[in-house]
């Protein structure tokens, strides 16, 4: 029986749509972005074929002008697991960033997922940041009485300009956002501008919190997917309440909210999470193209 890895085809979605059905029980976000990689020029997808029948992918998408390949999407039918599909798709994918003169490859995990882990180990990717994620629901406001500077809406050159006045809210000058990562720049901020917006708490001038967040629907359902960046618990809390405030008007069903590990107490103490929550800490790993 052959098997060979190529570009995913149009006919191909039916067998990619069965091996998301048992990624997360499920609830794989694989089949709400797998058509947009096939018209997508800077996404390149590919499959492991077995006797003419996918059974593995995983998508490459070029981004930041070209100096970042994102890998994203790695699934292998359990029924094939164990065969070394993963380090396949993981070597080509590293071939094809590489051919694509990309100057470092990216992507991000969850530290309760021990394989891909133990995949970048192996192919070479190193930790760069550590984030924790938040999924929660129903989304309730409980009273936030503390005071703190009034969070108002930006725009991304703003951010930018305040960012660079201020570079101890971001050290790591990455955006954070849903699982996917952007480098602090003019660019960057404008690429997540045409989806995301901005909301900050400025004092004294200077840029002392900032979020940034956008509405995601998925089969009717409403989710407000957004990250937090402060630099005091206060500013850390007042974007939490003020995001869930957003969530609300919209009428979502949860939110998802990625932010940085040292709020992990701030937020766990606070009497805003239902019994129906569940958190992780995000990963973003990198491998040099030298």
């Amino acid at each position: 029986m052959s098997i060979r890895i190529r570009k995913v085809r149009p006919s191909d979605l039916d067998a990619i749509l069965e091996i998301s059905q048992h990624i997360w029980e499920g609830h794989d976000y694989l089949p709400f972005v797998i058509k947009g990689w096939l018209k997508d020029p800077n996404s390149h997808t590919y499959g492991l074929d077995v006797g003419n029948h996918v059974v593995a992918v995983a998508n490459l998408r070029i981004i930041e002008e070209g100096r970042t390949g994102w890998m994203e999407g790695l699934r292998v039918h359990p029924d094939h697991s164990g065969k070394g599909f993963a380090n396949a798709m993981t070597n080509h994918i590293i071939r094809k960033a590489v051919a694509s003169n990309v100057q470092r490859i990216r992507y991000t995990t969850s530290t309760e997922n021990p394989a891909s882990l133990k995949l970048a180990e192996k192919f070479g990717f190193i930790p760069i940041l550590k984030m924790a994620v938040l999924w929660h629901s129903p989304v309730k406001v409980s009273p936030f009485t503390q005071d703190y500077p009034k969070i108002r809406k930006s725009s991304p050159s703003q951010i930018f300009d305040l960012l660079e006045k201020n570079p101890y809210l971001m050290p790591n000058r990455i955006l954070v956002y849903d699982w996917k990562a952007l480098d602090t720049s003019p660019n960057g901020l404008k690429t997540l501008g045409k989806t995301h917006e901005f909301y900050l708490a400025l004092k004294k001038g200077s840029i002392d919190s900032l979020s940034y967040a956008y509405l995601r629907r998925r089969k009717q359902r409403l989710q407000w997917i957004f990250t937090i960046h402060a630099t005091q618990a206060l500013g850390f809390a007042s974007h939490f309440q003020y995001n869930l405030s957003k969530a609300l008007e919209q009428d979502c069903e949860g939110v998802t909210c990625t932010y940085e590990t040292a709020f992990e107490e701030t937020l766990h103490q606070a009497n805003w999470l239902s019994d129906e929550h569940w958190s992780t800490h995000m990963v973003l790993l990198e491998k040099p193209n030298r």
